[in-house]
């Protein structure tokens, strides 16, 4: 699905970028001593860092600094995968108190170039559809369409880092899906799930559910669509919060619908977070000015000097103010 969705915007984006604009770069004040620079986008960027941006990925989040987030991301793993099968089981209680149907009712409404597009019927849907590939397109597009006729080049270049993180995202969760073969809840055959890594494809293929949990893919891009917008628009403290919450939203029904475990989440948060702060940085640059502005704006404390003071006759204390 989400391959469709790309595709889809691909033709749009081509025919849009055809007219030729200035070549200029517009800055952003996001707060008093931050300022963002965004070039005007050229062509279709987010497929030309694709190849580039797997590189990054390694060697941005496999160094030292990184090594105790990776630890960090192997121990909650494992104490999930210890849990599992409790968490799936209060998940779904939880679902039933609560009336949240653990079918997945998203509907497809009307067709576009042959492409179904597809949405919610229900609350239950909803939360499920919250990490759907037309969801995560909706977000690039309505950046893009944006940035594009307001002549806004950080909401244009979201729209492009948006997508750019959809194809890393992608690629990377079905390769791992590919190799891991894990058994999703709906069709465990044991507890936690069995895993079946370097499965046969045409079995997989033939039965996805039973191969395709490990990572969540849904999370992934959720993750990356989030850091993508609350990287570029600090500003909104709303967008954090608000970002969690849709997300925590998500895994709870990816749980209560039987789709995946909690032990598939800590690395698609991961792989998500870190390919999102790369489609950003491909686009954004902090200008240097931004650093002769913190210095300008570091707050001088003043220092108080108490002194005696002799006037004739009279004694009396004064305060020197030194800035």
């Amino acid at each position: 699905m989400k391959c469709r969705c790309l595709v889809l915007s691909m033709f749009l984006f081509v025919f849009l970028s055809s007219e030729m604009r200035a070549d200029n770069s517009q800055s952003y004040d996001v707060s008093d001593t931050e300022v963002f620079t965004y070039e005007r986008p050229k062509g279709l960027p987010f497929i030309t860092n694709f190849f580039k941006d797997f590189g990054l990925f390694y060697s941005n989040y496999m160094d030292r600094e990184h090594v105790p987030y990776m630890l960090g991301i192997a121990a909650s793993t494992a104490i999930t995968i210890y849990y599992d099968e409790d968490l799936l089981i209060g998940a779904q209680d939880w679902g039933k108190k609560w009336g949240i149907d653990s079918k997945d009712r998203t509907k497809s409404f009307f067709s576009v170039f042959g492409f179904n597009v597809r949405g919610p019927s229900d609350i239950s849907s909803g939360m499920y559809f919250i990490g759907d590939g037309w969801t995560h397109t909706s977000f690039g597009l309505g950046f893009f369409l944006y940035g594009y006729f307001a002549e806004d080049y950080r909401a244009w270049s979201t729209g492009y880092a948006i997508f750019e993180g959809m194809l890393t995202t992608g690629v990377t969760t079905q390769f791992l899906k590919h190799i891991t073969g894990r058994e999703s809840p709906s069709v465990r055959t044991e507890d936690r799930g069995r895993w079946r890594f370097f499965p046969n494809q045409k079995a997989y293929h033939k039965d996805v559910p039973a191969y395709d949990a490990y990572p969540s893919g849904h999370l992934a891009t959720g993750t990356m669509t989030l850091t993508v917008i609350a990287a570029n628009y600090p500003e909104y403290w709303i967008i954090k919060p608000l970002g969690i919450t849709l997300l925590t939203m998500l895994s709870f029904q990816m749980m209560n619908n039987g789709v995946h475990w909690a032990s598939d989440y800590p690395l698609a948060i991961g792989i998500g977070y870190g390919f999102g702060k790369i489609a950003v940085n491909n686009y954004r640059k902090i200008e240097q000015a931004t650093l002769q502005r913190k210095k300008a704006s570091r707050r001088v404390e003043p220092v108080y000097l108490f002194n005696p003071m002799f006037a004739g006759n009279a004694v009396g204390a004064g305060v020197t103010v030194l800035f």
